[in-house]
């Protein structure tokens, strides 16, 4: 991994996904030069679908919607997110509840006041995702629809990170990957919201910036910010 002119400060996007055009752009645009390093993979489980019957489809992530293929389109969805909503919709899903706050507690909270007594929850998740808030509904089930494998950095890229003035992190599988390579970080960490900020304090008591709304653009406008 080469190092970017003095002009630029090296950040690290740790996400599976590539940043859009735009995206990238506007980190340039605040002197940044962004290296995509992914530090986790997601592969589907093709398990069967546990019942047959629901009411409610809960998803706290998109990468779960592959996955939905034969879920019936009609049933009512709980989704974590924007980007998670636009996901269910671009495949024939209507989002009938999204918490103001892009989180699975919220989601499970704000589901728990409008299931009715009765009703039938399935949760579609990966494999680390968090079921304490499972605990808040009657009546809800368990599929795990895709699984999230970590990777170890290369040797270029620790030597690299000793250079990387900030680490932007989607998730707390992307935390834990990085952990035993923290002796060689020394910049900010940027976490999309209150989870990954948890998961990050738990192991560095480096500075860490979390957007007010927990979403991708809003993470790129807080660290284009700090930087321009």
């Amino acid at each position: 991994m080469k190092f970017s002119p003095r002009s630029m400060r090296d950040v690290w996007y740790t996400g599976t996904k590539r940043l859009t055009a735009t995206q990238r752009a506007r980190l340039t645009a605040s002197g940044l030069s962004v290296h995509h390093v992914p530090l986790i993979e997601t592969r589907l489980t093709h398990r069967e679908i546990p019942i047959h019957r629901f009411d409610w489809l809960v998803v706290t992530s998109q990468t779960a919607v592959p996955a939905l293929r034969d879920v019936p389109r009609d049933v009512k969805v709980a989704a974590v997110g924007e980007k998670t909503k636009q996901a269910l919709e671009a495949v024939g899903f209507s989002v009938a509840l999204m918490p103001d706050t892009f989180t699975g507690e919220a989601l499970f909270r704000d589901l728990a006041s409008v299931v009715d007594e009765g009703d039938i929850v399935l949760f579609a998740r990966g494999d680390l995702a968090n079921t304490d808030h499972m605990q808040q509904l009657a009546n809800v089930h368990d599929w795990v629809v895709y699984e999230t494998i970590g990777r170890e950095l290369t040797g270029t890229e620790v030597e690299a990170l000793e250079g990387i003035e900030a680490l932007l992190v989607l998730s707390p599988s992307a935390v834990r990957a990085l952990t035993p390579y923290l002796e060689h970080f020394h910049g900010t960490w940027y976490a999309i919201g209150e989870v990954t900020e948890r998961a990050v304090r738990e192991v560095s008591t480096l500075p860490v910036r979390v957007p007010e709304c927990y979403t991708m653009d809003a993470l790129i406008q807080c660290i284009g910010e700090d930087f321009s």
